[in-house]
């Protein structure tokens, strides 16, 4: 919501709320207590960042193990938060900018669940301080930012060096553990399903996906890569005979007849799929190419290997960090190929017989 309403329309908001409302009064972490309903404030409509988000559920409910916990987010990453252990999820929408009754229903709503504690999960966010503020919430927790005068709980902003230390950041602040990557559960009524797909595509090997290469070709704006870029990256995969699947998002549906034209005998391609069978299939991988993406952050939490070929050095503060992950900034598409042939999984798979292709040795 924060985002529809531009930079300039929360600056005027936020200039209108220092004058009519005062700063919140501080209490110190050691007055909260006898929690027994904590909201986790987190409207976000992106893939990476609920995933990110995931990782302090699991933390607050170990912290609060008692508490009812409910989950303030944006509607269009619920399939995210299923299997976690949550009570309640409240949806925002972006679509309240232009019915502002419903968000006042909203936190109507949440209001009368009498919050004993609301945590603030946007690192001093504007729009989360404002929610926390709304929902009502007796203890209103968060770091330093635009939005801490909504809240009676407050940590110094710390300096991270990933975008992934956020949520360690929090954990560290409450005293609870939190997990370093992001967080994703597949159900195993999906893997099923997923099965099922690559065996359609000759994809599978008994009970077992046949070791494959994914390829997501998406990407936000600026951060994908050319299509001319990708067909040539696929064609060098052909050429290297590795079996690869290409996923397309939703707003890839334009390029999909190109890449079933250009794919090799090795390679198939993926129409989207809903986004919890597209997490099982990616779960399937033995190693996924993405750029800057919320599959990338998927990639991640399903403990999938994976490569990021960035198109900015500001996405390397998103970018994987595991020991078998690799990223680049800007490589062309022989450096790209290069990576894919130089990775241990890729080397490994050779070793154990997998058929990935004569040039890789």
């Amino acid at each position: 919501m924060g985002h529809a309403t531009g930079r300039a329309g929360r600056i005027a908001f936020g200039g209108l709320l220092e004058r009519i409302l005062p700063a919140s009064a501080r209490i110190p972490l050691e007055d909260v207590r006898e929690v027994r309903r904590v909201l986790l404030v987190r409207p976000n409509f992106r893939l990476g960042n609920t995933l990110m988000t995931n990782a302090i559920v699991r933390g607050l409910r170990e912290r609060f193990p008692q508490a009812r916990l409910e989950y303030l987010a944006g509607d269009a990453t619920l399939p995210l938060l299923e299997n976690l252990p949550i009570d309640a999820v409240h949806p925002m929408s972006r679509s309240y900018v232009s019915r502002p009754w419903e968000f006042f229903s909203l936190f109507r709503k949440i209001r009368r669940e009498r919050f004993d504690l609301a945590v603030e999960a946007g690192m001093g966010s504007f729009s989360g301080g404002l929610y926390a503020y709304l929902s009502g919430a007796r203890w209103r927790i968060g770091f330093e930012g635009s939005g801490e005068r909504f809240l009676n709980v407050l940590f110094p902003r710390p300096i991270c060096q990933h975008a992934y230390d956020d949520a360690l950041e929090i954990g560290a602040a409450l005293g609870m553990p939190v997990s370093d990557r992001p967080v994703y559960e597949v159900a195993e009524h999906e893997r099923s399903v997923a099965l099922e797909i690559l065996g359609e595509l000759d994809l599978r090997d008994g009970p077992q996906a046949k070791p494959l290469i994914g390829v997501f070709v998406g990407g936000h704006l600026h951060k994908r890569w050319p299509n001319e870029r990708w067909l040539r990256f696929l064609e060098a995969l052909d050429a290297n005979d590795f079996p690869y699947v290409v996923f397309l998002g939703p707003e890839e549906r334009a390029f999909e007849a190109t890449l079933r034209a250009a794919v090799g005998p090795t390679g198939r391609v993926l129409a989207p799929r809903p986004l919890r069978i597209f997490a099982a299939l990616v779960e399937r991988c033995a190693l996924l190419v993405t750029p800057d993406s919320g599959p990338m952050h998927l990639a991640v939490a399903l403990g999938v290997p994976t490569i990021a070929l960035l198109q900015s050095e500001k996405s390397s503060f998103y970018a994987p960090r595991g020991p078998h992950d690799r990223s680049a900034v800007g490589p062309d598409v022989d450096a790209a190929v290069a990576m894919v042939r130089s990775h241990p999984v890729a080397r490994r798979l050779l070793a154990e017989g997998a058929s990935l292709g004569h040039s890789l040795t």
